[in-house]
């Protein structure tokens, strides 16, 4: 081995310390691997080559293997002895002469073992503190982290991230590295390349490559196979402790394998595509997709936040709501804008002039019962000269795009709260909806449609900015054309913001608009559907109940409702009541979430949807992220610092002797990734570095 200078605990594996410089204080180190491959032999072998040969003070909590055991495993690795030789005593005088010899140097080295099974986050975390305190420990090693018990049982994946958050604790509260051992999921054992990668460790499942990252520092959505090898950005990400949305920093962003995927519909017409083990944030923790069902409700943003200056003008915004709603901007195709409307064909052409001034000459047609504005270029349109709305649309990434497959432009989504209501109220002029009905009901319908999915799903998400909250449903045509997409808004309090924030611009909308307002004013509000789940009265609220003394009957006496036993518990809260049942049951926690940034949707339907390439982001200190604006999971990957992967590709194909064995250092906050090829001694239990020719 080549001399170096390694500043954290030395492994003792020449090119393993050049990447990490050791295992370093404050950092927690995950070695995964499949059963049966070697993790625990080879976190053996990196204790004692930190005990032995580096002198350092290493204790092994030991959650599947007795200390005997493992004390059998140090003597065969230290001794170079065959291990059958030794369980079965069967070594002859000169192995005994190795084994005396290693017994006596592992007998001067400072290794401590604990072989408590089951051991809960908080009782390691207090033995390691006491071991620091009494003999200064340098390394501490865990086998396993599945093993471990948190101390949340409501969900396993909950209790995995509590587990792995705990082990960073510790790295960092005593100063030393932490060594977790883990076991890898199926997945690879699914793949043809069964080489281990992230994805297998998380087991948090993974989402379809169109899948929209909400970019917190951008104020945009961006496609997630757009990220892969991109790190340092900001998603916007949920606080689990004050249920409040902030931005957080993504690690990585990386592409996952191939695996079947499923549709998760939800009622408002949110919808995503991920794995089957992919987990969403419910009333009562994390779920697993594949443990959802239709009507149980999960975690989405009530919110999105928008840009803090403006990038463009009020009259590009306007300009581009009418083009993108009812103008055609096709290749070798008039630019030309389509209005029943004089007053708005007149707009059009006034807003067009102020934006490009003398580079374009609009002009208005009468044909037929429709207004048509063409908006020529000033100049001749030659090989080398544009007509220069068709560049200005094609910079923010929207020319050449039929009906069907219009967007919204990611510049809009950048734009003030003022900006983006400017953007809405013109395009809501074109097909868009603000109705009084003149039946007995008298019911608003304020409502967008296009046959675009990606322009509906984007004007959710700018109505999101708005604080607006929306539902799409999908409307057939029976045969006579495209489906189309109904962005609609029904909520009083969503309706009077939509009323305050957008409007409509269109000749005659104001007499609706105001008969709305009206109808609001004079109507109670009846949150139905922006509740908190029924779940949280078995959580939150009668776990308050039994704390505090409080019986059902003098709970709902305080609420002013009449006893009707466990009739209370099945129906969700409305945030309202939810606050008041905090105040009565003295919950912090129920009064978050009355207050949150959260908005329960119900699950409409799951099926299967084929089979694709999947991706998953890393994020920073949290365990989530918001993706086509919905709370979905991130996990225990992203508290490590460094992650190891053993792979023996010998032990599936044939042809490969198997002790050839691959480190692989898939993850390293502060160094580079690399393969580190070693070969395993099974029956001495040492994996060992080949000579470098």
């Amino acid at each position: 081995q080549s001399r170096q200078i390694v500043h954290g605990v030395p492994t003792n594996y020449s090119r393993l310390d050049a990447v990490t410089q050791g295992l370093q204080p404050d950092e927690l180190i995950v070695l995964a691997a499949r059963p049966a491959v070697g993790k625990t032999s080879f976190a053996l072998n990196i204790a004692r080559n930190a005990a032995v040969l580096a002198e350092r003070r290493v204790v092994i909590f030991s959650l599947e293997m007795s200390k005997q055991a493992l004390v059998q495993r140090l003597i065969c690795s230290e001794a170079k002895v065959d291990a059958y030789l030794i369980s079965t005593g069967q070594a002859d005088a000169h192995a005994f002469e190795r084994i005396a010899g290693a017994m006596d140097r592992l007998s001067q080295a400072n290794i401590w073992i604990d072989d408590t099974p089951a051991l809960p986050i908080s009782e390691l975390r207090a033995r390691a503190r006491r071991m620091k305190a009494q003999q200064g420990v340098d390394l501490v090693v865990v086998d396993y982290l599945q093993l471990m018990r948190g101390g949340r049982q409501d969900s396993r994946v909950q209790e995995v991230s509590e587990i792995s958050s705990g082990l960073k604790t510790i790295a960092k509260e005593l100063s030393v590295p932490v060594l977790a051992l883990s076991q890898l999921s199926r997945e690879s054992e699914r793949r043809e390349n069964r080489k281990p990668q992230l994805s297998d460790l998380r087991d948090s499942g993974c989402l379809t490559g169109e899948s929209l990252v909400w970019l917190a520092g951008e104020s945009r959505p961006v496609p997630i196979r757009d990220l892969v090898g991109r790190g340092g950005f900001e998603v916007l990400a949920l606080n689990p402790e004050t249920w409040q949305l902030e931005p957080r920093r993504a690690l990585r962003a990386f592409h996952s394998g191939i695996k079947p995927v499923f549709r998760l519909q939800l009622r408002s017409g949110r919808a995503i595509r991920a794995s089957a083990n992919h987990r969403f944030l419910t009333a009562e923790g994390w779920r697993r997709l594949d443990e959802l069902a239709p009507g149980d409700h999960i975690a989405t943003p009530r919110w999105l936040p928008s840009g803090d200056h403006a990038t463009m003008t009020d009259d590009e915004l306007a300009l581009l709501g009418h083009l993108i709603g009812d103008g055609c901007t096709l290749p070798r195709h008039t630019i030309q804008y389509t209005t029943k409307d004089r007053e708005l064909a007149e707009l059009v052409a006034g807003l067009a002039t102020r934006v490009f001034g003398a580079g374009v000459r609009p002009r208005i047609n009468a044909e037929r019962s429709w207004y048509q504005v063409y908006l020529a270029s000033a100049d001749r349109l030659t090989h080398g000269h544009r007509n220069p709305v068709a560049v200005w649309l094609e910079g923010l990434g929207v020319f050449g795009l039929r009906s069907y497959e219009k967007r919204v432009p990611d510049a809009v989504f950048g734009q003030t709260m003022s900006g983006i209501g400017v953007f809405l109220r013109h395009l809501w002029a074109t097909d868009g909806c603000i109705h009084m009905s003149a039946s007995v009901d008298r019911v608003p319908g304020v409502y967008y449609a296009s046959s675009s999915r990606d322009l509906s799903y984007g004007i959710r998400s700018l109505l999101l900015q708005l604080n607006i909250a929306s539902h799409i449903g999908r409307v057939s045509q029976s045969g006579r054309g495209r489906d189309q997409y109904h962005v609609g808004i029904s909520g009083g309090d969503d309706l009077l913001r939509f009323i305050a924030l957008v409007g409509d611009l269109r000749p005659g909308a104001d007499d609706h608009i105001a008969a709305i307002a009206d109808r609001l004013d004079r109507t109670e509000r009846n949150p139905n559907r922006d509740v908190v789940p029924a779940p949280t009265w078995r959580t939150i609220v009668q776990p308050a109940m039994r704390s505090a003394g409080i019986s059902g009957r003098s709970l709902q006496a305080s609420l002013g409702t009449a006893h009707n036993g466990a009739a209370l518990y099945a129906h969700g809260m409305s945030r309202a009541r939810a606050t008041q049942v905090a105040a009565a049951v003295r919950s912090e926690e129920l009064f978050r979430l009355a207050e949150s940034d959260v908005y329960w949707d119900p699950i409409a339907a799951i099926e299967a949807d084929g089979t694709e390439d999947v991706f998953d982001i890393t994020v920073d200190c949290v365990h989530n992220l918001i993706v086509n604006d919905i709370v979905v999971h991130n996990s225990i990957e992203q508290d490590a610092d460094v992650v190891l992967f053993l792979y023996r590709p010998g032990m599936h194909k044939e042809d490969i002797d198997r002790s050839v064995t691959e480190l692989l250092v898939e993850k390293n906050r502060n160094g580079p990734t690399t393969k580190i090829d070693l070969h395993f001694q099974a029956n001495q239990m040492v994996f060992y570095e080949p000579a470098r020719e």
